[in-house]
């Protein structure tokens, strides 16, 4: 389940980066993504698969591309929007707001 909410966000954050995203830097030359062209869909790379979602361990990473293939496949399908390719790239860290503890003393 966390697997396919994560290809889920990519494939959110892919469509969406372009909009949001500004000019490219140098950092986004280095970031690990995955192309997938719908006319002639192929299997990424096992190694660029575990790089983008950070895994190691090969039984993962084979799932993980089988996942990310067929959530490109629906992507590929779409009837309202049919895109020429499919990019998953990695999610850009979230800073985090500081967490606030409740404060439950009574006041009486």
């Amino acid at each position: 389940m966390k697997l396919q909410a994560t290809i889920v966000a990519l494939v959110a954050l892919s469509t969406a980066a372009p909009a949001i995203a500004g000019p490219a830097g140098p950092d986004d030359a280095t970031a690990p993504r995955i192309a997938i062209d719908c006319a002639h869909p192929r299997l990424p790379p096992q190694h660029e698969v575990g790089a983008l979602l950070g895994q190691h361990n090969i039984g993962q990473v084979y799932a993980s591309r089988a996942a990310l293939m067929a959530e490109a496949r629906r992507a590929c399908r779409r009837h309202e929007a049919r895109p020429h390719r499919v990019v998953f790239e990695r999610a850009l860290p979230r800073s985090s707001e500081p967490r606030r503890m409740a404060d439950n003393r009574r006041s009486d």
